[in-house]
């Protein structure tokens, strides 16, 4: 459904910059183009209406089969290994919004790390939580090491685009503790609160609250209150969020946008 909206939202452009075409040309006295152009829109137009009707549904992926479509084949996720595990669970609740957090020690020594383990769980108060886990070493994540320190995080959301990328992939490698992300990688911060990236989308601010041990697992959920959302000037509520996000275990994607039907209430 999506690559199919997006291929109709092209081709409105299409028909529309055709449109402007003729108008311009008719005031300029320039008739003799103007055929070929209303030839083209005309043409447009009918594909349009092909691919609304789902004429044309055999150029597009095909949709998933459904549970009662098909014999349900179960997976019992414990008897996995961890990657087997991982791959199921991160490709079906998917995709998921990816943020760098920045935090800073109680040195002042700064961290940037990407997570996709994070979801607002509370609009009023305003409320967000974080997996953090610890390596295969038993050693903590620096995030959230710093977190116990000074208690304040920045969620960088970032823009779908190959320079976030870079980022996201350096900033993912270990480094030593103590070792910098933002020195490391020339990641600039703005003047007025160094923990937000100046090429971030948007950004959250937020403080740790509560920490909470996830049963039989080398991980802890960290509660953020949020308490503020830096946004680019005359950006609004009701406008989209073009941001990158994550797919499966190491897929990057723009958020999905184009597709889209807004129900009577919220979920």
């Amino acid at each position: 459904m999506e690559g199919k909206a997006h291929v109709v939202s092209f081709l409105k452009k299409c028909i529309e910059y055709a449109n402007a075409s003729i108008e311009r040309k008719q005031k300029r006295g320039e008739i003799d183009d103007i055929s070929r152009w209303e030839a083209y829109r005309d043409f447009t137009e009918h594909a349009v209406m092909e691919v609304e009707a789902g004429e044309l549904d055999r150029w597009f992926p095909p949709q998933p089969d459904l549970l009662g479509e098909k014999d349900a084949t179960s997976v019992d996720l414990s008897s996995l290994t961890h990657e087997m595990r991982s791959a199921w669970l991160t490709n079906l609740a998917s995709p998921r919004p990816l943020t760098l957090i920045g935090t800073s020690s109680e040195e002042g020594k700064h961290n940037l790390a990407p997570y996709t383990s994070i979801s607002i769980v509370s609009n009023s108060p305003p409320l967000a939580v974080v997996s953090l886990s610890a390596n295969r070493h038993d050693r903590w994540r620096d995030t959230l090491i710093n977190l116990k320190q000074t208690k304040h995080a920045v969620l960088n959301f970032l823009p779908a685009s190959q320079k976030a990328v870079k980022v996201v992939e350096q900033t993912a490698q270990p480094l030593d503790y103590g070792t910098s992300e933002w020195d490391e990688f020339s990641v600039e911060g703005l003047e007025s609160n160094p923990l937000v990236m100046k090429e971030a989308a948007f950004a959250i601010l937020g403080q740790v609250i509560q920490e909470i041990d996830l049963i039989e697992g080398k991980a802890k959920l960290v509660v953020l209150k949020l308490s503020d959302v830096l946004v680019p000037e005359k950006f609004e509520a009701d406008q989209p969020a073009h941001i990158l996000c994550q797919h499966g275990l190491n897929r990057l994607m723009a958020t999905p946008t184009e597709w889209h039907y807004n129900i009577d209430r919220s979920v």
